[in-house]
């Protein structure tokens, strides 16, 4: 009697342990599935963001210019390699109506700093320090990168380390050059 006591009590408590687990596995889900942007052809929703120098950048305000918002860590391997690849296309594209928010995941500033001065970055830095903007844009992967029209629409999403051939068409492509 005493073991089937113990089957028992065992069973009810992976039972208990089993709908736990379940309903974490739920409520993550429940939570990722909120509204996020990054849906091809369908409108990038307004943000505003902080800049590492203090200055508010809102999307809103960039409309009428081809711009790509991209993700990326200091730590991440593709993103130190495409870099100079999207520093090179903003320079060369800027005068084309042209801009790069590249928003940086959870970093100090002294890190988002020391990597932009030794790798001679000069196009904004967005500091997303709780993730939210991460979340909201449902990024699961970095280096990902988001192409939006001059009419705000997302044309392009990219997962992974992007070529400088890749950029300069899908800019050209944006930008209708």
């Amino acid at each position: 009697m005493n073991n089937q006591k113990h089957s028992w009590f065992r069973i009810a408590i992976i039972f208990v342990l089993a709908l736990a687990v379940g309903f974490a596995i739920y409520q993550n889900f429940a939570n990722k599935t909120t509204e996020t942007v990054g849906h091809l052809n369908e409108q990038a929703p307004n943000f505003k963001w902080t800049t590492l120098a203090g200055e508010k950048i809102n999307l809103k305000d960039l409309s009428g210019k081809a711009v790509l918002v991209n993700f990326w860590a200091s730590w991440c391997g593709p993103c130190k390699k495409e870099m100079p690849v999207i520093e090179q296309a903003y320079q060369q594209y800027q005068n084309d109506r042209f801009e790069v928010v590249a928003v940086n995941i959870q970093e100090p500033d002294a890190t988002v700093k020391s990597f932009l001065k030794d790798h001679q970055l000069t196009f904004p830095v967005v500091l997303d320090k709780t993730g939210d903007i991460y979340d909201s844009w449902g990024v699961n992967n970095l280096p990902v990168s988001y192409f939006i029209s001059p009419d705000g629409t997302i044309k392009r999403k990219f997962e992974g380390e992007m070529s400088k051939e890749q950029l300069d068409q899908w800019i050209k492509e944006l930008l209708k050059l």
